[in-house]
């Protein structure tokens, strides 16, 4: 049900046409690579997180990844993205500002 309210909302604004709805998890990394899709909706279970998604992106990195709590309450956006920062002008210290933010595993939550 909550697939198809956020499908109804997704179609109201995007150019989307639904593949397939998987209803189990076996299989869901070959399945996905079979079909190749752009978007997935991912419903968790109770007991999941959002990271759940990684390893599915890992193998997927074209495709992008909303993931849904189960009461339909939050949702995260997983996807891969190439990033380009100018540096036109840069100090030693402004440089290592810089690639320190990039590279903080704790401001991440990781």
């Amino acid at each position: 049900m909550l697939a198809d309210i956020v499908l109804k909302l997704l179609k109201s604004g995007l150019a989307i046409d639904l593949v397939e709805v998987l209803e189990g998890r076996e299989e869901l990394a070959q399945r996905l690579a079979d079909i190749r899709p752009d978007l997935v909706l991912l419903g968790l279970l109770e007991t999941e997180s959002d990271a759940c998604a990684r390893p599915l992106l890992a193998s997927l990195p074209y495709a992008r990844f909303l993931v849904l709590a189960p009461n339909g309450q939050r949702a995260w956006l997983h996807e891969m993205r190439p990033h380009r920062l100018a540096l036109p002008s840069f100090s030693r210290r402004r440089l290592l500002r810089i690639l320190t933010s990039r590279y903080d595993t704790s401001a991440h939550g990781e």
